[in-house]
């Protein structure tokens, strides 16, 4: 659902690295360069709307603020970094997906053992290690100063998310195609696709959220005000979907009751978009 990912690096490090077995996580964006080192097996890449396969010895590069989400196929094991604008001037790859001709899977182990370790001047350690490895990779593969432009489709696809968070928002299904100029049938696979939900669950989540947040303000307020403003059409609707998603009927939430950071929009100060089945091989 392309929500902002939110990590806490240490305390003057200018990376967080960890490495897992059978990643999957949420299609998801960042402040944050990204890079991605497969040291077994292989991983399904989604990036910018488009899907590409990572293989055993292969690296991508994300640069910041683009939606991307990483599927490791069985016994597969990737390395995953993130940092800021460590060269300079600021600059991204000519292609994001690229061989491993850097020795990247041995430093990203290196670079984990110290993040884990922190011994003493761990920081200094981690912040050289990432540069050099970054210096060698762009030397290599050839960068440009200017990222590549947004596709038309998926930067229309953004705005569609920022508007669906509004509070009133009346899109509909048949609206969200329109909007993305899109056929219904191709918008729901192309939703479903880069969301992981389709179109409906998506919307429903959203006026959930919405509901729960409103009755956190407003102990008084009524199911049918509460159900209009959200965007239900009926009191049966509303009730049956409000308990699909949490649980609970309306009116026996739980006080301070929140959605699930990793299937909805939190306002937490991190998020974390990776999925309980990833196994993390970093502590």
């Amino acid at each position: 659902m392309a929500k902002q990912e939110r990590r806490v690096f240490d305390k003057d490090a200018q990376v967080w690295v960890h490495r897992y077995k059978n990643l999957h996580n949420l299609a998801h964006w960042h402040f944050e360069n990204e890079l991605v080192v497969c040291q077994e097996g292989s991983a399904e890449i989604l990036l910018d709307g488009c899907f590409y396969t990572l293989h055993k010895g292969e690296c991508a590069f994300f640069r910041a603020e683009t939606v991307h989400s990483i599927s490791g196929l069985q016994s597969s094991c990737v390395a995953v970094a993130q940092f800021g604008e460590l060269l300079h001037p600021p600059c991204c790859l000519k292609k994001p997906i690229f061989v491993d001709r850097y020795n990247a899977a041995e430093r990203m182990t290196e670079l984990d053992q110290e993040y884990q370790k922190k011994s003493v001047f761990y920081t200094e350690k981690v912040n050289a290690l990432i540069t050099s490895l970054l210096a060698d990779i762009f030397r290599g593969e050839g960068w440009v100063t200017d990222p590549p432009a947004i596709r038309p489709a998926l930067a229309r696809y953004k705005q569609l998310l920022i508007l669906l968070e509004q509070p009133g928002c009346e899109f509909d299904f048949s609206g969200a195609a329109a909007f993305m100029y899109m056929s219904e049938a191709y918008f729901s696979r192309y939703f479903k696709r880069i969301t992981g939900l389709t179109f409906s669950r998506y919307l429903n989540m959203l006026r959930v959220d919405r509901a729960i947040e409103l009755l956190s303000l407003q102990e008084n307020i009524t199911m049918a005000d509460l159900m209009a403003q959200c965007g239900f059409n009926t009191l049966r609707n509303f009730n049956r979907v409000f308990k699909d998603v949490t649980g609970y009927a309306p009116k026996q939430l739980p006080p301070g009751f929140t959605l699930n950071r990793r299937a909805l929009f939190t306002d937490g100060t991190s998020f974390d978009p990776t999925l309980d089945s990833s196994i993390p091989l970093t502590k």
